[in-house]
């Protein structure tokens, strides 16, 4: 007698928890900067996204876009056009991916894409003041030079556009 009661208690727990769990936060891991395509049972009409500047969404059809801005963790949830829940999601980005390496070194990060070459790649908590020297300066002026710029002169101002 007491196993089947037990039995009956476990039985309606599992019955009143389920749709708990169906609610429940599916994990996500993203690496920065890198999307991911989520599949959803109907097409969405609402997304809320807890901080969009760790990841943010597009839509198209059943289909969401999910797109990791910055480190951290959030959630996303999907609702209907009734308003109900389709899914909710906790994502984590992460900087990550076979070819990224970052390299601490007196107090400062430095990151780099190595695939075989390393190259210097900015991520969240690298040294900005590096990375504008070495990296930002040269591209600025590569890109003055292919517009046919010499060195030291200023671009001029784009003409209003024609109306």
């Amino acid at each position: 007698m007491f196993r089947s009661r037990v039995s009956g208690l476990v039985a309606a727990l599992a019955l009143w928890s389920a749709p708990l769990a169906a609610l429940a936060a599916e994990p996500i891991v993203i690496y920065s900067d890198q999307s991911q395509i989520i599949t959803v049972s109907r097409q969405p009409a609402t997304v809320v996204v807890g901080n969009p500047s760790i990841a943010d969404v597009t839509i198209q059809g059943q289909q969401v876009f999910l797109h990791a801005r910055s480190y951290g963790t959030t959630n996303i949830i999907i609702l209907d056009d009734a308003g109900k829940q389709i899914a909710d999601y906790e994502v984590t980005v992460m900087l990550g991916g076979s070819n990224n390496l970052a390299v601490f070194k007196a107090g400062n990060q430095y990151t780099y894409v190595c695939a075989p070459d390393c190259e210097v790649s900015l991520h969240v908590g690298d040294d900005l003041d590096w990375f504008n020297k070495l990296v930002a300066g040269e591209v600025k002026t590569k890109n003055s030079l292919a517009m046919g710029q010499k060195g030291g002169e200023v671009a001029a101002p784009a003409p209003p556009p024609s109306q």
